[in-house]
């Protein structure tokens, strides 16, 4: 945040004016967690259909729905908005929120491509509002205890992290144009630059295609970092049904290590066999996006920039990211020619 204007206004003293970009199934969210925050007003939802962001505004009670972010700039005075739409179309209403003099909390991936990402970095800096990226797993209180206990040193400094996390088939169809590495793996990459703090060095990857998928289905990756630590990723887009294996870490120090299995502590085997998500959600226990719209809100209202996570960080994991992904095409090319592919 740059000291271009007061951020403190007579409407922020009145509620914090914030708008959900995004009226999809994680925007919505995003709403109905805007709507509990007492110190903020939900004032609109925007998606290009405008028929389905009036839906939603209608379900979360914003007063008004518009097609475009434009419409959205040119009709209200907006403190602050919730990007929340596909990664591929993250950039342009970031930028217009930052041109608006509003402060953006950003879904992850931030952007999908290095050249954005610069173009991001460069707005925000000479921006009066600022950007907090939506790494929601910073916010969840089992992953802040597992960073509070490496930072205290109960382990020593960490030597290896261990990261899982599977998804179901249906990714695939969901997210065609986003690279399970970007869509998935970006999660555990955050943690890992969060909880260690060295810098990657050497990365290699490998990735399984099968046939008659958009995406890879599989990838693992390891990185190797200034420090010494390794760090392995996996991640796959496989899983059949709601169930499946609950997201896991591994941090093994010096002198012990930390262990983390995130599966719902709660199961649903009724009619509708509903997922449950006990950690991320603004009804979990842990209330971990309640908690980052606290954070996005509060630093509005003070004109204080947040920095549980910072803009450069997320670039730093995106680019991490992408050196993943260009490792694994490469194993693919220098494999030579591809066997046929899984089901084919």
């Amino acid at each position: 945040m740059t000291d271009n204007g007061p951020l403190h206004t007579a409407t922020i003293r009145d509620g914090v004016r914030v708008a959900v970009v995004g009226a999809g199934q994680f925007g919505e969210l995003h709403a109905q967690a805007f709507r509990t925050n007492p110190d903020c007003r939900l004032v609109a939802i925007v998606d290009r259909n405008l028929d389905r962001a009036r839906e939603v505004a209608e379900r979360c009670g914003a007063p008004a729905a518009y097609g475009s972010v434009e419409e959205l700039f040119a009709a209200e005075a907006v403190d602050g908005v919730s990007v929340a739409t596909g990664g591929a179309h993250h950039l342009e209403p970031t930028l217009a929120a930052l041109r608006a003099g509003a402060s953006v909390l950003l879904e992850k991936p931030v952007v999908l491509r290095p050249e954005e990402a610069r173009l991001l970095t460069d707005a925000s800096a000479s921006a009066r509002g600022f950007v907090l990226p939506a790494h929601i797993l910073r916010f969840a209180a089992p992953y802040r205890e597992l960073a509070s206990r490496i930072a205290a040193g109960s382990i020593g400094a960490p030597r290896a992290l261990s990261f899982r996390r599977h998804r179901t088939i249906e990714h695939d169809g969901l997210f065609p144009d986003v690279h399970p590495v970007l869509m998935t793996m970006v999660h555990d990459i955050d943690l890992a630059l969060w909880l260690d703090g060295s810098a990657p060095t050497v990365v290699t990857a490998r990735q399984l295609r099968i046939a008659g998928r958009a995406q890879p289905s599989v990838v693992w990756a390891e990185v190797v970092t200034t420090s010494g630590s390794i760090w392995s990723f996996q991640v796959s887009w496989s899983l059949a049904g709601a169930g499946g294996l609950p997201d896991a870490l591994e941090v093994i120090g010096e002198t012990g290590a930390l262990s983390l299995s995130l599966g719902a502590r709660v199961s649903d085997f009724g009619p509708a066999c509903a997922p449950v998500d006990d950690a991320l959600t603004p009804l979990g226990s842990h209330g971990a996006l309640d908690e980052e719209i606290r954070i996005f809100v509060d630093a509005i209202r003070f004109g204080t920039a947040p920095t549980v996570v910072t803009l450069d960080e997320a670039v730093n994991g995106l680019a991490l990211a992408h050196r993943i992904i260009a490792a694994a095409e490469l194993a693919e090319s220098d494999a030579g020619p591809r066997p046929p592919e899984v089901g084919a």
